[in-house]
């Protein structure tokens, strides 16, 4: 379990949080993605998220009640009907660009000087010797240019633009008429129109008066053009406007205002992030509560819109995509085909995503030849986690062809698929798509041989049935390709996943629907979109350049297209988007919004009602113009345009737009700004340094790098100051905190951005070193112990990625022996001597990311092989510093074939050097990233829970002065960063007062596949407000942490109070938005936690258990009922899921027997029983406790008596076989401790018939172990079952059995000692091997061990007895009753009336059975002890053969036996 935490105080040395890190994060990363939803129903909040371009997502929704709405409209601009925030604009030819951006950090630190080309296109092929004296360092400037201050900002002065315009507006009377003219009817005074049958409505277009005219009326005419067009307009500098609005026109006002408000919530880092990892796309399927995003690199993940928690990752890439990293993934496309089953398609063309890291030109221009694409099948889940969310892949396929410009449809009416693309020769193709069912699939994988499987040589294909009438049997792998199929099942192995066999695609015949028309020069496709025509098996198609659309439609019945138009739009600007609302109405959305209806005209231009000889023509229905924005989006569900643009005073800004739908070619719009940052990227601070790099080391050894050169050395409990706090913990409250925050700087500057850090260690020496790139190219070492720094070289031209270190002791490394690799982005290699830091070597890089290193080779173990991403390999021979030769991928592999090569690992990321703390893994994208330490839980708790144990002794206030490496200090200072401060004013006084934890406000985030999401909330009760997956992975880590500190005695009681408050108040204390932790994410945490936190999880499912309703209760185990272990086959039944299902089933049994059905305590027993017998479960320890806590509900649906006897061998088994993982053998104690407390006649019962009629020995031997831990643990609850129990030991010792007698003999023996000592009822002699047992009625039975027979029964007292005690000889017997007050003496020795009368008692000296004698006595109340009170104070203690004492407490009566 991760917790990233986010600490803004070292982000600058002064040490001053900056609330607002992950605000100026998403200013500095550009964000080119915005996606939108409704929250939990179509009419819910608004929710959006915008991808940046280092794969960065950011999460806005609306704020929490009490949550400041950060950057929403300032107090100077109230959220009213007010111009400002709400506003009507009209079209025009859009605002020019507002001012460029600051560039990113990560801009800067890729390219700090200018960039020409990698070094191997500026360095000879020869390894180069550095020169003596290193190259001079040009002076770098640090600052960045500043937004220009003299553009205007279009909400800022409306006012001033209208005179420009209104000349323009009131002249222009007359326009050309076209086609538009010729179906909207006329507004100028006077005029009248002929009405002929009006087209449909659309829901998506506002009512209005469009009607078609007379075909005479539309002759001759040409296209329409806008008032403000390219021609028409008058021209502004950008000096003049910013966004100049069309002619006002007069409409009614807006019934309906926007009160969307919405806040940065959530910022998401996808596992991988970085420099060529950026979002490509973002989809929300409606309903569904998921994100879905694509980035450049082919990671697909699925995260959670409530929280931006990671559900589910996937990898678009295919093996021969991994290896040679020549794709770059663009679009996403999602068909929802059943309930909670959506197709994912991923879309990719072929362009390297690093060109511009290498110098090379960019791509993106260029026409894309191929075309890959990935389908994944996404399902949902249901809400109560039963099916989680799940992303599987159903195959990979490539085309000749546009990847942008396709689309994968399916039919409402009959469910089928249809796969529409443009191929490279700009034809429109469609092809019908099946899903092969994935059982069908595994089936055909078991029936082919291994061969057929990894053969290309010889291809063979499956015979599969069709599942359209006109399938073919092309292969998957290379669809609309004139290249032979590889594998006819469907996939070519090197495009296989490691886990997928076979593809569960079939491919039907191409459908050629004719070519693509345009208008302009451009022809590079930007995308596609289609839509069924209502009821046909038409579909219309969009598809678009940067400037153009065009329109056609075509039969998925393989008929011929009907016809394909262009629409220029010259004042659209760079199209963005285009979308279709329905079958008739699209938008394009660019610089301005263009709403369009199709309407079927004839071959002259008049409108007809059919589609089949028919063309579409595009009708401009609405515009309305959207200033520069960087992204777009549209809600559907309102009609509106979300944008996202950089203001004037360069911040970022979110926007709707609505037509207005008041008039037929309407211009008018109503704006409405959802959310504006607070900070302005001209604000920043550029003279002060900034935090860069993190290594962190150790709890107590954090090294961070910043943009003025410096090394700092900082530890994880300083890092927890805040400026609200004067001292850190433990110090004098005159300390400043400043002063604690770093404990050591580096002696000298480097004069450059450290941009990464890294350790490596002289293994000769012992002593530690960091590697640290600038963003100058250059390399820096310091000491670890001082930060002292020892050398510096400037070598790389992009800064250095990452660094390997090749060991001392590894001989076959040749020269490389000692040495660390300095590897930077472009991929050239700086070979540095640890002894003595000399530059050895520089391996000039390729156009290609480095994938491995391979050395050895050769008799000197001097070859060195560099392998590309693109699967070009050098050879260089590292002793003469020559280049050998270039070879490919199967050169490579034949010559690395050969002994004596070894690989040096080059991953993605260094390797965590902490056990506890570590930085984030998916990577860096900005400020708040960098600052964001994870700490791995369960180590942290290993870590400090033995010293905690260790000095658990210690007093808590020794401790207050203590070091900040003590393991209090380190639990205090995460305890302080999670706990919420103002919930309670008793619980903040107990955790500052007696546990010494003050609260801070830094971020806690979470962090789940390998994803991280961090939260924006300044009011701290908002973290508990974000979802029930949040909420309990909080409550979680402070209970577990409360637990560990309980183990200091002093502060044991503080802490469970502060635990109670967090597992049973919050839902009180927060308010109605409280998100209480899900009981089904305690239950799974239960199950993937290690022994530290789960118990903290099971304290908190408690407590969820009791908060249920009872409606929440049975819903939640009806349904989880059908995945009880016993309904599953034998293959599932110690699967994950069915364990999960027993737990959520057996503790809601447990806590609400009451309210379940028969039927789910009926299948919750038998799945208990049934891995109760079963000793390879994993699930033993969960089935245990259940039988110790619900065993009283279970023994009426089961057999009662085999549950407690296989509980019984669990407890007593001893053998090394039968010892597991879990070691289920104390637990399963403890519950038979449990059942024989609650349930003691049943318990008895079995106890006794597994004694006399055992299955085997060694089950008799267990029983009589487990008797014996019984009397030892609880001797009470055998006390009124002793004579039963003693009589089933003495009959197992049956001389007549000796194989009997002598198995068990030892255990007896062991029994009867601990009865003896345990209980005064019952007394041994061992010289005449005779017991006597005392009953509850009063009388005394005497056995004989040598024949295992009861002799004769002693009956004299009319109560219970307290004690008895044969006498040293063994021929008297005393026995006391406390309640009769009377002590008996009585006659047991052998005499000559035995002989005569076996069986029968002694003769006690006079006639009857009354005892030898008869000693009253009064005690007083000590007549009324307890039965606990008469074990352990009642004793006779014989001073000879016929004297004794009886001690009863501290009263003493001697008497003569």
């Amino acid at each position: 379990m991760l917790v990233p935490l986010t600490f803004s105080t070292p982000l600058r040395p002064s040490g001053q949080p900056n609330v607002h890190v992950t605000e100026q994060n998403f200013i500095d990363e550009a964000s080119s993605k915005l996606t939108t939803w409704r929250l939990d129903h179509a009419s819910g909040p608004l929710g959006v998220a915008a991808g940046g371009e280092f794969g960065s997502i950011y999460l806005f929704g609306p704020p929490t009640p009490g949550e400041p709405t950060m950057g929403t409209v300032p107090q100077s601009l109230p959220r009213t009907r007010s111009p400002t925030p709400t506003m009507t604009v009209h079209s025009g030819p859009g605002a020019p660009s507002s001012p460029s951006s600051p560039r990113s950090p990560l801009h800067s630190r890729r390219h700090s000087r200018s960039l020409q080309s990698p070094s191997s296109l500026s360095l000879n092929q020869a390894l180069m010797k550095p020169s003596a004296r290193s190259r001079v360092v040009s002076g770098v400037s640090h600052e960045q240019v500043q937004a220009r201050r003299n553009l205007v900002d279009f909400e800022d002065e409306p006012e001033r633009l209208k005179d420009l315009l209104k000349s323009n507006a009131l002249n222009k009377q007359t326009r050309e008429r076209g086609l538009v003219d010729a179906l909207m009817p006329s507004f100028e005074k006077g005029s009248a129109t002929e009405r002929s049958s009006p087209l449909p409505p659309s829901p998506f277009l506002p009512p209005s008066n469009l009607t078609p005219t007379s075909p005479a009326s539309s002759q001759g005419r040409d296209d329409p053009k806008s008032l403000l067009s390219a021609t028409n307009s008058p021209i502004f500098t950008p000096r003049s406007l910013s966004a100049p609005p069309s002619p006002h026109v007069a409409t009614p006002p807006t019934d309906k205002i926007n009160e969307d408000i919405i806040t940065l919530t959530t910022h998401i880092l996808p596992p991988r992030c970085g420099v060529g990892r950026g979002i490509s796309d973002l989809v929300s399927p409606e309903g569904t509560g998921l994100l879905i995003s694509l980035q450049e690199s082919g990671d697909l993940a699925v995260f959670d819109v409530h929280d931006g928690i990671c559900i589910a990752t996937a990898q678009c890439r295919t093996a021969a995509h991994l290896r040679d990293n020549t794709s770059r993934w663009t679009r996403l496309r999602v068909v929802h085909t059943e309930e909670k089953t959506y197709l994912i398609l991923a879309c990719a063309s072929c362009r390297p995503p690093y060109s511009y890291v290498f110098g090379l030109p960019d791509p993106a221009n260029e026409t894309p030849k191929k075309g890959y694409f990935s389908l994944f099948e996404l399902r949902v889940g249901d809400p109560y986690g039963v099916h989680p969310p799940s992303l599987e892949l159903l195959g990979h396929w490539r085309v000749d062809g546009h990847a942008e410009a396709s689309e994968l449809l399916r039919n409402k009416i009959d469910g089928s698929l249809s796969f529409i693309y443009v191929n490279s020769a700009y034809h429109v193709i469609s092809q019908p798509v099946a899903i092969i069912a994935g059982f069908e699939v595994s089936e055909r994988v078991r029936s082919l041989p291994l061969s057929s499987i990894h053969s290309r040589d010889e291809p063979k294909s499956l015979t599969i049935s069709n599942p359209f009438k006109n399938l073919g049997s092309k292969s998957s792998e290379n669809i609309g390709s004139s290249d032979p199929p590889v594998d006819g099942i469907g996939i070519g192995s090197e495009y296989l996943e490691p886990n997928t066999e076979f593809s569960r695609l079939r491919f039907g015949q191409e459908c050629d629907a004719g070519p693509v028309v345009f208008s302009s020069t451009s022809n590079i496709l930007r995308g596609l979109c289609c839509q069924y025509a209502i009821g046909t098996v038409t579909v219309l198609g969009l598809s678009w350049t940067d400037s153009e659309v065009f329109t056609f439609h075509l039969r998925t019945d393989g008929m011929a297209s009907c016809n394909s138009f262009a629409l220029p739009l010259e004042d659209v600007g760079k199209i963005l988007d285009v979308r279709f609302l329905d079958s008739e109405v699209f938008v394009v959305l660019g610089n301005t919004a263009r709403w369009y209806k199709l309407v079927s005209v004839d071959g002259n231009g008049d409108p007809t009602t059919g589609l089949r000889d028919s063309k579409l023509q595009p009708v401009l229905t609405h515009t309305v113009s959207l200033g520069t924005p960087t992204a777009v989006s549209f809600i559907s569900a309102a009609n509106e345009v979300l944008t996202l643009r950089r203001t004037s005073s360069a911040r970022n800004e979110i926007s709707t737009y609505a037509p207005i739908a008041s008039t037929f070619l309407s211009r008018g719009a109503t704006r409405h700004r959802l959310w504006r940052t607070q900070l302005a990227a001209s604000t920043r601070q550029q003279s002060d340094a900034t935090l860069t790099a993190v290594l962190p080391l150790e709890l107590n050894l954090i090294i961070l790098g910043y943009t003025d050169g410096y090394l700092r050395h900082t530890s994880f409990s300083a890092l927890a100051l805040t400026h609200r706090q004067t001292s850190p913990l433990g110090s004098s409250p005159s300390q400043p905190v400043e002063g604690s925050l770093f404990h050591r700087t580096s002696d000298i500057s480097i004069s450059a951005s450290i941009q990464s850090l890294h350790l490596i260690r002289n293994e000769r020496t012992g002593h530690r070193f960091i590697i640290g790139g600038s963003d100058d190219g250059g390399i820096a070492i310091w000491t670890l112990q001082g930060l002292k720094l020892c050398a510096r070289f400037i070598q790389f031209i992009v800064p250095l990625l990452r660094v390997v270190q090749v060991r001392q002791q590894e001989e076959s490394a040749g020269p490389l022996r000692g040495c660390v690799l300095c590897i930077s982005a472009d991929g050239t290699i700086a070979v540095i001597a640890v002894d003595g830091f000399e530059l050895l070597y520089i391996i000039p890089g390729t156009s290609s990311p480095l994938s491995r290193i391979h050395y050895g080779g050769g008799s000197d173990h001097d070859l060195l092989v560099v392998i590309c991403a693109d699967g070009s390999a050098r050879l260089w021979d590292i002793k003469t510093g020559e280049f050998r030769r270039a070879m490919d991928r199967g050169k490579a592999k034949e010559a690395l074939s050969s002994p004596g090569w070894f690989e040096i690992p080059v991953d993605d990321r260094d390797m965590h050097l902490s056990t506890s703390i570590s930085t984030l893994s998916s990577g860096s994208t900005g400020l708040d990233s960098i600052c964001t330490l994870t700490i791995a839980l369960e180590r942290f708790m290993k870590f400090t829970a033995v010293d905690v144990k260790a000095s658990s002794t210690t007093p808590v206030s020794a401790l207050k002065n203590s070091p900040r490496s003590s393991p209090l200090t380190h639990l205090r200072t995460l305890l302080s960063t999670l706990l919420t401060p103002g919930l309670s004013l008793d619980i903040d006084e107990v955790c500052e007062t007696n546990l010494g934890v003050f609260s801070n406000l830094h971020g806690v985030g979470h962090s789940s596949n390998q994803a991280t999401a961090i939260y924006c909330h300044e009011n701290p009760r908002s973290a508990w407000c974000i979802s029930e997956r949040v909420s309990a992975s909080r409550a979680v880590v402070i209970v577990a942490i409360l637990k560990t500190m309980s183990l200091y005695d002093e502060i044991s009681d503080n802490c469970q109070t502060v635990i109670t408050f967090y597992a049973t108040s919050l839902a009180t204390v927060v308010g109605p938005h409280f998100k209480a932790p899900g009981v089904v994410h305690l239950a799974r945490q239960w199950f993937d936690s290690s022994n530290e936190t789960r118990h903290a999880a099971r304290i908190l499912f408690d407590a969820g258990v009791v908060r249920l309703s009872d409606e929440e209760s049975v819903a939640l185990v009806d349904a989880w009922q059908h995945h009880l272990p016993s309904l599953q086959p034998s293959a599932e039944q110690d699967s994950r899921q069915s364990g999960l299902a027993l737990f959520l089933c057996g503790y809601m049994a447990v806590e609400k027997y009451s309210l379940l059905t028969t039927s789910s305590l009926v299948d919750t027993s038998k799945s208990i029983a049934l891995y109760l017998h079963d000793d390879s479960s994993s699930h033993q320890a969960l089935t245990i406790d259940l039988c110790a806590k619900g065993y009283q509900i279970w023994q009426h649906y089961v057999d009662a008596m085999a549950m407690l006897r296989a509980l019984c061998a669990l407890a007593t088994s001893a053998r090394k076989e039968n010892i597991t993982v879990q070691n289920v053998g104390p637990q399963a104690r403890l519950a038979v401790l449990q059942i024989a407390s609650s349930n003691t006649p049943l318990f008895m019962t079995t106890l006794t018939l597994d004694i006399l009629n055992p299955k085997t020995l060694e089950h008799r031997k267990s029983v009589m172990q487990l008797v014996a831990f019984l009397i030892r643990k609880r001797p009470l609850i055998l006390y009124p079952n002793l004579p039963r129990l003693m009589e089933a030991v003495v009959k197992s010792l049956d001389p007549n059995s000796t194989s009997s007698r002598d198995a068990v003999l030892d255990t007896a023996t062991e029994i009867f000692g601990h009865v003896v000592k345990t209980f005064p009822t019952i007394d041994f002699h061992m010289a005449t091997q005779r017991l006597a047992v005392g009953t509850s009625e009063g009388a005394f039975i005497m056995y004989d061990l040598k024949t295992a027979t009861q002799l004769y029964i002693l009956e004299g007292h009319k109560k219970r007895p307290a004690a008895c005690s044969f006498s040293p000889d063994g021929r008297r017997l005393v026995t006391v009753s406390l309640e009769e007050g009377v002590v008996l003496v009585w006659k047991v020795g052998s005499s000559f009336t035995s002989f005569f009368n076996p069986g029968a008692p002694p003769r006690q000296g006079h006639s009857g059975s009354h005892p030898y004698k008869t000693l009253p006595f009064n005690v007083g109340d000590e007549a009324n002890m307890t039965i606990a009170g008469t074990l352990e104070w009642v004793r006779f203690e014989w001073s000879s053969d016929r004297s004794v004492r009886l001690r009863i407490r501290e009263s003493t009566l001697s008497f003569s036996a």
